[in-house]
């Protein structure tokens, strides 16, 4: 009788047996009747966990690679990765990536691999072979969680290495010698990480030492590599428990050591955490929060100026332009990482400006307005966020102090076009030229005019008329046409009664 990772095992089977990604299955097995067809890694682990998972491997044993190739080709498009790893790329016909979270699917024969032992990523020799048994195909890589197989013909759960007992026990660990798998690709110390990150489990203990041991040869890696898998950390739903274990063991001091000179550094008496912990809490505020990367990014070093703006001790110490600092370091940081230009660029925009300063009591409808330029009017809820995480990081109890929501407030009301002639279909320019008028307040005065007539009946707002209009109006003397001028504040105080009503 199937036990219970068998019966979850099954029915995905079946849920999946219909789905047009999957129908090779069933076609393959009528095609060539000896062929071994199994479900293995990654995928396995997430349909016994029962969490959702967009990237499906395969291992086809018996059948040749070519006639493997023929046969996918048939029903998508497939791309071969290395003429030796016998590992294609499927993607099927009517079926777009990205589409229900679905990546390309892997289909790859058997493989053993014979690694050169630097760690690289490339340096493997990786042969594939049909008649090679599973196990070994399993022994290769890198956890016993992902080492488990589904056989799709006789519905069968392989487990060579325990993976089902360290699942259950919510455990990361090496399969075999750590020093062995990490030696082999040192973007494994990385990846466990990353796994007790997303899955929430432990890294075993000799796991985790031995990562301690070799962490300085993570700069072998490449940093594609490296920054896939800082990602993957930081999008993770324990993202502040990543870079904890980052730095414990040793790796944030060489892949970020400007976050690590904040480890124990006081700040002052704004703040009961040192920075470090301080910049992690303020990640976790963004992770709980299922902020997008940007933010979460934000969140980690929008102090990491911090450390070298510090002057004095105690709880009169400062951090004197930390903000503007901390954009120059942000950016250095995140390209060394390798990351994209346009993240790059808006984080370190969010960094710079994170600590903008909002006295309400004080400041008009042009500070907010000039505020909101300088923010970047569609970029308001991303620093609101990073001000929240910020003040949760900080042990603050409360998300949005009410000058918070006060700002958020003012920023409705003139996040409209201001209520100015500029907004006006006709300028100054274009008047002047058509009625043969020189620079001076007449031309203020008939834009006002116009202006009050646009505010009255917004279908007026059209440039045919609007030139129309001021060709009678330049008949008026410019005692007639200051009393056409506009109440701007009665309007103004309208426009925003109406934002609020519609909110």
């Amino acid at each position: 009788m199937a036990d219970a990772n068998q019966k979850k095992l099954i029915a995905w089977q079946k849920s999946v047996e219909t789905a047009p990604e999957f129908g090779f299955v069933k076609k393959l097995s009528r095609q060539f009747p000896g062929a071994e067809i199994f479900l293995v890694g990654g995928a396995v682990r997430d349909i016994l966990l029962e969490r959702p998972t967009k990237d499906y491997d395969f291992v086809v044993g018996k059948v040749e690679a070519r006639e493997l190739e023929k046969f996918l080709s048939g029903l998508g498009e497939v791309n071969l990765v290395g003429k030796s790893f016998g590992v294609f790329k499927f993607v099927p016909d009517s079926f777009h990536i990205g589409e229900n979270s679905f990546e390309a699917i892997d289909v790859a024969l058997p493989r053993t691999e014979h690694a050169g032992m630097s760690g690289g990523y490339k340096d493997f020799e990786v042969q594939s072979d049909k008649d090679l048994p599973l196990a070994k195909d399993l022994g290769r890589r890198d956890f016993t969680v992902n080492a488990l197989a589904w056989d799709l013909k006789n519905k069968v759960l392989i487990d060579e290495f325990d993976g089902l007992k360290d699942l259950k026990d919510k455990i990361i660990r090496a399969i075999g010698k750590p020093e062995q798998r990490f030696q082999e690709d040192y973007t494994r110390m990385l990846r466990a990480i990353r796994f007790s990150c997303q899955l929430d489990f432990a890294i075993e203990a000799h796991t985790l030492l031995v990562i301690n041991k070799k962490a300085e040869k993570i700069m072998t890696i490449s940093k594609e590599r490296i920054q896939a898998e800082i990602e993957k950390i930081v999008l993770s739903p324990r993202a502040e428990e990543g870079l904890r274990l980052l730095q414990k063991i040793g790796l944030l001091e060489i892949l970020i050591p400007e976050l690590e000179a904040g480890v124990g550094m006081s700040q002052n008496k704004a703040h009961i955490y040192d920075i470090f912990e301080h910049s992690v809490r303020a990640l976790g505020v963004a992770a709980q929060r299922d902020y997008k990367l940007e933010i979460r990014l934000a969140a980690l070093l929008h102090d990491i100026g911090k450390p070298i703006t510090k002057e004095g001790e105690g709880v009169d110490a400062t951090f004197y332009n930390h903000d503007q600092v901390g954009a120059k370091i942000a950016k250095k940081i995140l390209r060394r990482l390798n990351f994209s230009n346009d993240i790059i660029d808006y984080v370190t925009h969010l960094v710079r400006y994170h600590m903008f300063y909002y006295a309400l009591d004080t400041v008009t409808d042009a500070g907010v307005r000039r505020l909101l330029n300088r923010l970047g009017k569609d970029n308001i809820d991303d620093f609101i966020a990073v001000r929240i995480c910020d003040r949760l990081g900080m042990g603050r109890p409360k998300a949005k102090p009410w000058k918070l929501v006060e700002l958020e407030r003012r920023f409705k009301e003139v996040v409209l076009d201001p209520i100015t002639p500029k907004m006006l279909k006709i300028n100054g320019t274009e008047l002047m030229e058509i009625l043969h008028i020189k620079p001076g307040p007449r031309v203020g005065l008939i834009l006002s005019a116009l202006l009050g007539e646009v505010l009255e009946d917004p279908k007026k707002h059209n440039k045919e008329l609007l030139i129309a209009r001021m060709k009678e109006m330049n008949k008026l003397k410019d005692e007639e046409l200051k009393k056409l001028n506009p109440d701007l504040q009665y309007y103004e105080e309208e426009r925003k009664r109406m934002v609020h009503k519609e909110k």
